[in-house]
């Protein structure tokens, strides 16, 4: 390449001074690259506009050192996105064309809507159709993880953040990265937010209550009295029904779940079918959770409820009922008492009725 052409293909970096209220400077990147002008603003940093002592000094000096390293990562991984693609790298791979590819050959099917919901948050975060690999860094990744925690409550962060690691693990090893910009990022579980569950008289009111779709209602009625995931209950065939039990391979443990059901349950799924036909002919996801959160508003139950707090419901009235930790762990198909643990929590009702055991006093 000309030495010229080289010239204007090189990122250039200029560092804007805005100068805030009370002697505050923060900082703005104005940045050309491939004749394209792009202002970013350098969050978190900031310092006196003229330093008053010994202390405010130092940091002004600090925060400039810092700013000219950030300047020279930019223009470095600008560089290798550019011109560094020897030894096989393709580090101008489109992340999220590569995201769907991963999607389609790895992804497990009961994963791919997390998949799906994360990557599709990264793209609306950029704002970019079109993301190079070699042009995401750490820092990109620590402001989008740092994102995702703003907008999830409990688990549902790490959990997302946790898939879009796993898509970078295998675009690096396919190439597409010189190192993993997410690597080295610590991500820790968050406490798991209480999610609203629905109790017996909750349900029979629902059982009355309009739904603006009769599949989802049956469904996810079912789903209450069986704890069954919204991945099952939507493959949920007649073959997988004998002699009233249910006998199913769940989608997303691979577990066998064997447990026979009740007539009202029996009732629920209707006359029977072929052997190969669904029981539930149910839209897609998000299709059934506008039809729930209808449903619920129509029964006038002031909760937040989505298709995986009737899991939760069938665990939580099942605790209720005295049922031991053990038989709810099977009956939710779990393979250790430990991941029912995370699931379950005693309501008041539980507590207030152990506290009366004990005989008054007076």
């Amino acid at each position: 390449m000309p030495v010229t052409a080289l010239k204007e293909t090189i990122m250039k970096v200029n560092v804007v001074e805005n100068f805030l209220s009370n002697n505050v400077i923060s900082v703005t990147f104005d940045i050309r690259h491939n004749g394209i002008r792009t202002q970013k603003r350098c969050k978190g940093i900031e310092y006196a506009n003229i330093p008053r002592n010994a202390e405010e000094r130092q940091d002004k000096k600090d925060k400039k050192e810092m700013i000219r390293k950030m300047v020279a990562k930019m223009q470095l991984d600008s560089l290798y996105t550019d011109f560094m693609l020897d030894n096989g790298f393709e580090l101008g791979k489109n992340f999220f064309e590569y995201a769907t590819e991963f999607m389609e050959r790895k992804a497990p099917i009961s994963e791919i809507r997390t998949y799906r919901a994360v990557t599709n948050s990264f793209k609306k975060w950029c704002g970019k159709e079109n993301l190079p690999c070699g042009s995401i860094t750490e820092t990109m990744m620590i402001e989008f993880k740092d994102h995702l925690e703003s907008k999830h409550n409990g688990i549902s962060a790490h959990n997302y953040f946790k898939k879009l690691k796993r898509i970078f693990k295998e675009a690096t090893t396919a190439k597409y990265f010189k190192v993993n910009p997410a690597e080295s990022i610590i991500n820790k579980k968050s406490k798991t937010a209480e999610k609203d569950t629905l109790t017996m008289s909750d349900i029979k009111t629902l059982v009355t209550t309009a739904c603006p779709n009769l599949e989802v209602k049956n469904a996810f009625l079912f789903c209450c009295l069986t704890g069954l995931r919204f991945c099952d209950v939507k493959l949920l065939k007649w073959s997988n029904i004998k002699d009233g039990c249910m006998d199913i391979v769940q989608t997303k443990t691979k577990e066998r779940l064997l447990i026979q059901l009740r007539t009202d349950t029996l009732k629920l799924m209707g006359e029977p079918k072929t052997a190969n036909h669904l029981i539930f002919n149910l839209p897609t996801h998000t299709g059934c959770l506008k039809h729930l959160k209808q449903w619920v508003k129509n029964a006038e139950i002031e909760k937040h409820i989505t298709w995986h707090c009737a899991r939760h419901s069938y665990a939580t009235n099942l605790l209720e009922q005295e049922v031991d930790i053990l038989t709810v762990s099977k009956l939710l198909g779990h393979k250790s008492i430990l991941q029912t643990q995370t699931y379950l929590r005693v309501s008041d009702l539980k507590k207030l009725s152990a506290i009366n055991i004990i005989p008054q006093i007076f």
